[in-house]
């Protein structure tokens, strides 16, 4: 099995095999909608000094940013955007479970879910108890 994920991940970036910016900004308005109806979060998001359309394109930019190597992020860094907010674990998790959904909904496989969680997950520092 390891030289099959080898083989894949050598074919296509992530970026590309979640459909590069278009099947990232599909994903991304999917999480908004899952994070206003989570009730661990949905304040949260409610109350951000952001609307709701510029948290979706930041967080689109960010994502393919990250993903693609391309600079288009134009936002504060993470520890940044996210000081002062204390998030909890509770929440960071709530907000995982938010983006898995919306990667299955979008039919994403498997393998680039996980993927995508292990990035998120490594972010965790830069956004929980700050």
């Amino acid at each position: 099995m390891g030289q099959a994920i080898e083989q894949v991940t050598e074919q296509a970036s992530l970026f590309d095999r979640l459909g590069g910016r278009d099947g990232i900004s599909r994903v991304v308005h999917r999480v908004m909608a899952n994070h206003l109806a989570n009730p661990i979060v949905k304040t949260r998001f409610e109350h951000a000094r952001q609307t709701r359309d510029e948290m979706t394109n930041h967080a689109i930019e960010f994502f393919c940013t990250g993903l693609s190597g391309v600079a288009t992020y134009r936002g504060r860094p993470l520890p940044n955007a996210h000081a002062g907010m204390n998030i909890t674990e509770q929440e960071f998790v709530a907000v995982l479970d938010d983006i898995l959904a919306a990667l299955a909904a979008e039919n994403v496989a498997e393998l680039e879910q996980a993927e995508v969680l292990k990035i998120l997950y490594g972010m965790k520092p830069e956004i929980v108890r700050l």
